[in-house]
């Protein structure tokens, strides 16, 4: 069970009380602000845009920064040289001038600064290469986010490895899952204070908590190679070196012992011949 609540003025208590299967009470607490989880929801409003409406939210980005490229290079160059009227003239023109090749050089910066901003991939879409395909960049969504739930990851703190992933595990168990979203995505603070979370979202929320517990360890995000958008159902999982009991999963002759999600569900997947990627989280 969560409880939200007010402390002084600004100030907001995230707390989950709960029992665990050997009967003990358990009482985990985050605290948090307003002006952190409006930046939150901020940055959860960008991260939606950019699942749903990958193509207008990239030129949103770049259309301003090429359209000025444009005219630095239509000033700087020769007056023999073609000069670039429109973006249009520009894509549709690519040839060995250059003019053109410094436009494709600022397009393929801009393009890759984009998909940080948005803090997406591309992916390609395994219906139609042609239809736009974006996925959730895991491991830029990690490194940003891990951070601010530092307080409550040493909470988890255990005698052993294995004792704090149970209890994490547990924990996830307490916060409610919605149906599966392809197009949008909570950050683990906002998921925290919605007190909601699918599955790729539950698997970051454990991430960011088991970095701090067991650093020396890979974790990776697992998930079908068919999948866009917010690529849900995935899961997370750590390389079997770290000992921890579990269901394995072998991609690419890696070894992983899966933390979150439905081990039948992977088995199914196996036997329907559908690829698992493996997405190192750092």
């Amino acid at each position: 069970m969560m409880f939200a609540g007010s402390l002084q003025a600004g100030e907001v208590k995230l707390d989950w009380q709960w029992q665990s299967a050997d009967g003990k009470q358990q009482h985990f607490q985050l605290q948090t602000d307003d002006k952190t989880l409006a930046k939150s929801q901020h940055e959860r409003v960008l991260l939606d845009a950019s699942l749903n409406h990958p193509i207008e939210t990239l030129y949103a980005y770049i259309s301003p920064r090429l359209y000025n490229s444009l005219s630095q290079i239509n000033q700087n160059s020769p007056s023999t040289a073609t000069k670039f009227l429109s973006l249009e003239q520009a894509f549709t023109t690519r040839d060995n001038s250059p003019e053109s090749r410094e436009f494709w050089q600022a397009y393929e910066q801009y393009q890759e600064d984009a998909f940080e901003k948005m803090m997406v991939l591309p992916c390609v879409h395994p219906a139609n290469v042609k239809l736009p395909c974006v996925r959730p960049n895991y491991s830029q969504l990690f490194y940003h986010f891990k951070d601010s739930l530092k307080p409550l990851a040493s909470q988890f703190s255990a005698p052993d490895l294995a004792a704090s992933v149970k209890l994490i595990q547990e924990w996830l168990n307490v916060i409610p899952s919605p149906s599966e979203q392809m197009d949008h995505f909570n950050p683990p603070l906002q998921a925290l204070k919605d007190n909601k979370a699918d599955s790729d979202e539950k698997a970051l929320l454990m991430a960011t908590l088991l970095t701090e517990l067991a650093p020396q360890f890979m974790l990776s995000i697992i998930y079908p190679d068919t999948s866009i958008g917010s690529v849900s159902p995935a899961w997370l999982a750590i390389t079997a070196d770290s000992g921890l009991p579990g269901d394995v999963v072998v991609i690419d002759n890696q070894k992983h012992v899966l933390l979150t999600g439905s081990p039948l569900m992977v088995q199914q997947m196996a036997m329907a011949h559908i690829p698992l990627i493996s997405e190192p989280l750092y």
